[in-house]
């Protein structure tokens, strides 16, 4: 043991320890290497090190020198580490370091018997920058691929996922991965979320939806968010009704209460099914399919699914086809108003008109509000169907006027859409002046809702402007009392549902009888529409109604035809 103890605490000198590396030509055969080499002791001395390997260290004497000697004391540890392990156990180990910026090295240690018997090792090290160069590039590129194929805000494939991925499936055709069911979702009344609760809560109902259909779904169908509040599944290897399982299942958990942002909200989402038990029809057509059945589950209630049907296919290509006439009429000035004539109860006088909207349609002919109100309120474009008419009617009201002919007192429909336009004030008055006696008339079912700022100032900016206010359709629906006092119309025209009736039912009388005592003792005024009869009229005069409008007495007639009315009464 003593003279174990002597050894290890022997230190050889510099000429010792190149005297380790005779014979002459193993150091010149390891001088001429050009990749960096060296060679170490038990004590972790340098006993030789070839130029290559000086120039990246930075120091031309290294014999007898230790890594301590050359680099800070936390990199030593490591490397007298790696040294042991080599030595000790006798295997070889390979080592990546970062040598500076950018640059990187493989270094290679292999157990060695020195010539005078002491163990040692080898060391080579070998330039791998560009190497690591390039495979950081190739992992950028791995990731922006699946950036590039990811929804940031979900973490779900998008739309070029979802195209590269449904191309793979469509060469799979005999597998059991065949394609035959793809759900287009679409979640209800987002853009209500969004405006009401704001875009970073409409956020978190997108990542809570993409958690939904992650949960509802099988392992190997494949889910994609395409935009906005769209979602797709690719319902892959699916039997008979599996689609339809998914999507019901989808449906169930989202109308599961759910607490989100510290909200308690409850959601739903419509879902339209295309099939196909083939597995050849592209992603283009499928989702076409798939579209329309989605709209048909949207204007048959929402939260619920559809299936792509041919009959589905033909009612939506007709509807397209509406649309775009529509769009077309708007644009070419093809909606006109027609005036059904207002008298009063008592005497007959002609009091007034109501100015109701019509289509010119180039190859169907004049059509009825019916035919279009629908597709005005899908477009979102009631407002400019209510201003078109507006115009028209003031229009028209100066023709008469030129012509030495009063237009009588002129009633307009304005939707809820148009009352909630913030310019609605500035637009009417651009189109002063105005006739004498305009009526605006309202739809009940504004009564029910508590008015926001910008309708409760056009009501009062109409009012200022001498505009009169109608209550349309009064008794159709469930408006309040309270509501129509806060309204304050100045008259109300009681639904043709309730007047109708009256010949024959005495529950419809009473009810009529108690619409007028109501109005009249709030100091407004009552018209009855529907009136059919001379009975009617008889009825409604008992009962204190002021004015009447109805087939029986005059049909909505053109402007010409107003003329020739009022050169009749005015006779």
């Amino acid at each position: 043991m003593k003279d174990d103890l002597e050894h290890l605490q022997h230190q050889p000198q510099d000429s010792e320890l190149e005297s380790l590396l005779q014979p002459a030509f193993f150091q010149s055969l390891l001088g001429r290497l050009e990749d960096p080499v060296f060679v170490k002791n038990a004590r972790h001395q340098w006993v030789f090190s070839n130029e290559a390997f000086n120039q990246l260290i930075g120091c031309d004497d290294l014999i007898g020198k230790t890594d301590a000697d050359l680099m800070p004391a936390d990199q030593v540890d490591k490397f007298y580490a790696g040294d042991d392990h080599v030595i000790h156990t006798q295997t070889s180990l390979t080592q990546e370091e970062e040598i500076g910026e950018d640059c990187y090295a493989l270094v290679k240690k292999i157990p060695i018997t020195l010539p005078d018997g002491s163990p040692g090792l080898f060391g080579i090290i070998f330039d791998i920058s560009e190497y690591r160069k390039v495979q950081l590039e190739v992992e950028k590129l791995k990731i922006a691929k699946v950036q590039s194929q990811t929804d940031p805000l979900t973490g779900l494939a998008n739309r070029r996922h979802l195209e590269s991925h449904y191309e793979e499936l469509l060469k799979q055709r005999g597998s059991p991965q065949l394609v035959r069911g793809l759900l287009h979702i679409d979640l209800d009344y987002f853009k209500e979320i969004n405006d009401s609760k704001g875009h970073l809560f409409g956020d978190a109902v997108l990542v809570h939806l993409a958690n939904t259909l992650r949960s509802s779904v099988r392992d190997n169908d494949f889910i994609a968010r395409i935009g906005g509040d769209e979602f797709l599944v690719v319902v892959n290897g699916s039997g008979p009704g599996d689609a339809e399982a998914v999507a019901d299942r989808i449906i169930k958990a989202l109308a599961r209460p759910t607490v989100i942002e510290g909200d308690s909200c409850t959601l739903s989402a419509s879902i339209g099914i295309a099939n196909d038990s083939t597995g050849k029809r592209p992603l283009n057509r499928m989702l076409k399919s798939a579209d329309v059945a989605l709209y048909r589950a949207k204007r048959n209630g929402r939260g619920r699914y559809e299936h792509f049907t041919t009959t589905i296919q033909h009612e939506h290509n007709q509807l397209v086809q509406q649309r775009d006439e529509f769009r077309a009429a708007i644009a070419e000035n093809q909606f006109f108003p027609v005036y059904q004539p207002q008298f009063d109860c008592n005497t007959l006088e002609l009091i007034g008109v109501e100015a109701l909207a019509r289509w010119r349609h180039p190859e169907r002919g004049v059509l009825p509000p019916a035919a279009f109100l629908d597709l005005a309120k899908s477009e979102n474009n009631l407002f400019t169907l209510d201003r078109t008419i507006l115009e028209q009617a003031i229009h028209d009201a100066r023709t008469l006027q030129s012509q030495g002919l009063t237009m009588p007192a002129l009633s307009v429909n304005i939707s809820a859409q148009s009352l909630a336009t913030p310019d609605l004030i500035e637009h009417i008055t651009r189109l002063s002046p105005l006739p004498d006696g305009i009526c605006f008339e309202l739809v009940e079912s504004m009564l029910l809702d508590e008015p926001s700022g910008v309708v409760e100032k056009n009501l009062n900016g109409l009012r200022e402007l001498g505009i009169s206010l109608d209550i349309d359709d009064f008794g159709s629906g469930h408006a309040s009392l309270l509501g129509l006092l806060e309204a304050r119309p100045n008259r109300v025209k009681i639904d043709k549902r309730l007047v109708i009736p009256i010949t024959e039912s005495k529950k419809h009388v009473d009810l009529v009888r108690s619409i007028i005592h109501i109005a009249n003792s709030l100091g407004m005024a009552t018209i009855a529409e529907g009136v059919e009869s001379d009975q009617h009229r008889e009825i409604l005069q008992t009962l204190g109604c002021q004015s009447i409008q109805g087939f029986g007495f005059a049909k909505p007639m053109f402007l010409a035809e107003l003329q020739n009315l009022q050169r009749c009464h005015a006779a």
